[in-house]
């Protein structure tokens, strides 16, 4: 197959900003990473998203915010960690001669951040006492949006190497391991297709907002973890930049198969369970135009009283809690 047909290879480089005073190690300048930022744009955004969620669905965009923040910080630091000891665990028994290894940036693990998320959660919960359902979904649709942009960062660099193939989507002359190169997947590049298609699915699924908390991020879990499954038996060697096996699958494909079971868990609540009502102290104004798509939809009920459908389904009970 010619190479015309792959995309040419590229790799973004990090730009030097000039520092007024020379500091070891930064010769070169203070180095904004072309993933950093990428990610960054992606968290800014995707909260964005979730509070436009929220609003919409007559959550405050104060606590959309919060609980962003909850998921936000425990996972980055689930993500860290997790590589560090199932991809890079070498760097821990180092660690025990020079301490300063375990400030050695080495990645982060995506399933590291869903595991460090959902703990945050639970911390969430603990603070609320309410059920997580009604704010999950706020994250799992502002997640869409970020989730582009952050595999975006993995695709300009290209730090997820796949197996040498002649798929038209591979990426010619792919720098990794030794030369000569070969046109291979890029296992970033076929996420960003992946955030793509589930970001339109959302904003398709948007303009019914009569949604049990929790069902959109079933739909997150249940078209991530077979895609990712399967998109891991096409990662490279780990000679060649690939992960790391352990009885021939790499984390990614155990963590898929734990992340299958609370998908289903999560789906057997949202669809055969009553929806879980939002908190007053949770509630806030509901959007005029989600009003209208209600009272469309329902002519004969009020539009404000729908506000005591599910988490996702548009508002809580402001005159009395549920329980919960």
């Amino acid at each position: 197959m010619s190479p015309l047909l792959f995309i040419p290879w590229f790799k973004a480089e990090p730009v030097y900003i000039p520092l007024p005073f020379a500091i070891p190690g930064l010769e070169h300048g203070l180095p904004i990473q072309p993933f950093g930022v990428l990610v960054a744009i992606g968290v800014l955004f995707g909260i964005r998203m979730s509070e436009e969620f929220a609003m919409r669905n007559g959550l405050s965009r104060i606590h959309a915010y919060d609980f962003a923040m909850y998921t936000i910080i425990p996972g980055f630091i689930g993500a860290f960690v997790l590589n560090v000891v199932m991809y890079d665990p070498d760097i821990i028994q180092h660690a025990f001669t020079n301490p300063r290894e375990l400030a050695r940036w080495t990645g982060l693990s995506s399933y590291g951040g869903f595991f460090g998320a959902a703990a945050g959660m639970f911390i969430w919960r603990a603070k609320y006492k309410a059920s997580i359902l009604t704010m999950v979904d706020c994250a799992a649709f502002g997640f869409a949006f970020s989730w582009f942009f952050g595999r975006m960062g993995c695709f300009v660099v290209h730090d997820h190497p796949g197996r040498i193939t002649d798929f038209p989507l591979a990426v010619a002359d792919y720098h990794t391991g030794l030369p000569p190169y070969f046109p291979r997947h890029d296992l970033g590049f076929y996420e960003v297709l992946w955030s793509i298609g589930l970001s339109i699915l959302f904003l398709v699924l948007w303009r019914k907002t009569k949604r049990p908390g929790g069902f959109y991020t079933t739909i997150l879990i249940l078209t991530y973890v077979p895609v990712r499954f399967m998109l891991d038996f096409l990662r490279a060697d780990v000679d060649e930049g690939g992960d790391v096996r352990y009885f021939g699958l790499t984390p990614g494909h155990y963590s898929s198969i734990a992340f299958l079971f609370l998908g289903l868990y999560l789906a057997r609540r949202v669809f055969t369970e009553p929806p879980v009502g939002i908190p007053a102290e949770l509630a806030g104004p509901i959007e005029p135009e989600t009003l209208a798509l209600e009272a469309a939809a329902s002519s004969s009920t009020p539009a404000t009283a729908s506000r005591t459908s599910g988490a996702s389904g548009g508002g809580g009970n402001k005159g009395k809690k549920k329980k919960r």
